[in-house]
């Protein structure tokens, strides 16, 4: 196992009822002037935003207010977010939503302390972000998914590619998040069940990696997965059962909390994000639902060009989906089976073409997928392979 340096700053409040605590910690880390963002309204209608504004007079802090930010947020949103913040004079930014809310204010608090546009701000060539300050930050949680609320990366949509950019910086943590899985009731079944596809996503592209004898972090990641599996198809048979969106909740901010299930592991460019972001740039599709689309495909090509790592795909298999087979490849191919079958489970497309991918668009967007250079680590992807997975999938 690797060396490695493991920080966790964000300070999480689980559970019900911990909006109330909202005021007084704001103001503990020094916010007296906020800029309040969220996305569509829903937050309106299932009595958040209430709730937000009560503690917010309880504590007399006041507000300004930053709506509207879309599913894969536009760089523009975090253009007007940092417009608002400045000419207000806040001092501190409470993003209340999903992943896509999270993210446009990682951003605006990294470019309210930047003089430049926001787009210097990308990660660079050492795979950080060039960031010297950024604002404080604290999160609402109000759907499970991309694991923002608890990790330093953000990721946000430029120009009329509508092209994936990346901000990957400590100093974006957010202070601390209020996970209530109440919050999460609400949620439609198509994005309860895309952030799951997420979450599982995030956890296996860390597990899928050569073997750096990491037995805890390997062993924990398998433990989260078998819960996602086993409370997912629990949301869909009740939206309000509270021990399952609990734990989906949670197994989303664990999946990627400081990528802790990397920690003493090579780091490397995420392939299935790699790809699932560019059916998203072309195709505004939830970010959930490209990982779930590709992923099978780019298992099978995995096992099929480097079968010297048949062993971890075969170790999945046995571990999480309890498969007894001995052979290897045997065990490989039933692990994705059932990874398929649940996916299947939870409603997601069957292949690109039902998720209304046209075939004539694969091979722009396999060249897309791999502008920054190849992905993946097991092997290594380029356009030619992207297409490939990408025609599996299809």
């Amino acid at each position: 196992m690797d060396n490695f340096i493991y920080s966790i700053p964000t300070i999480a409040y689980f559970g019900k009822g911990q909006i109330n605590i909202l005021g007084e910690t704001i103001k503990a880390h020094g916010g007296s002037k906020i800029l309040l963002a969220y996305g569509g309204g829903s937050i309106k209608k299932n009595g958040i935003y209430d709730a937000i504004l009560k503690q917010l007079q309880k504590a007399d802090i006041s507000y300004v207010e930053l709506s509207g930010i879309q599913p894969n947020p536009r760089v523009e949103s975090v253009d007007e977010g940092i417009r608002i913040y400045q000419e207000n004079n806040c001092d501190f930014i409470l993003a209340v939503g999903g992943g896509s809310t999270l993210d446009a204010c990682k951003a605006i608090a990294a470019g309210v302390k930047y003089d430049g546009p926001v787009t210097d701000l990308f990660v660079n060539e050492s795979g950080l972000s060039n960031i010297a300050a950024a604002a404080p930050l604290a999160t609402i949680l109000t759907m499970a998914g991309t694991g923002s609320e608890m990790d330093m990366g953000a990721v946000i949509t430029v120009g009329k590619d509508h092209k994936k950019k990346v901000i990957l910086h400590p100093l974006v943590n957010p202070r601390f998040s209020i996970l209530d899985p109440e919050y999460t009731f609400s949620v439609p079944e198509y994005h309860s069940m895309a952030g799951v596809a997420d979450i599982l996503c995030h956890l296996m592209e860390q597990y899928f990696t050569p073997d750096a004898n990491a037995k805890v972090q390997d062993r924990m990641n398998e433990g989260v997965m078998k819960v996602v599996l086993e409370d997912a198809p629990k949301i869909l048979a009740n939206p309000e059962d509270y021990d399952a969106r609990a734990n989906i909740m949670w197994a989303s901010s664990m999946a990627l909390a400081g990528f802790q299930f990397m920690l003493g592991k090579p780091m490397f460019p995420f392939p299935l994000h790699g790809m699932g972001h560019e059916l998203s740039s072309m195709y505004d599709m939830t970010h959930g639902v490209t990982l779930a689309l590709v992923t099978p495909s780019w298992m099978r090509h995995t096992m099929q060009k480097a079968p010297q790592y048949l062993p971890i795909f075969a170790r999945f298999a046995r571990n999480v989906f309890d498969i007894c087979e001995k052979d290897n490849a045997a065990a490989s191919e039933k692990g994705v089976r059932q990874l398929e079958a649940f996916y299947n489970a939870i409603k997601m497309p069957a292949n690109l073409r039902d998720a209304g991918v046209k075939e004539e668009d694969l091979e722009t967007i396999a060249e897309k997928a791999v502008e920054r250079g190849n992905l993946g680590i097991l092997t290594s992807i380029g356009k030619e392979e992207v297409l490939q997975i990408m025609k599996e999938a299809f």
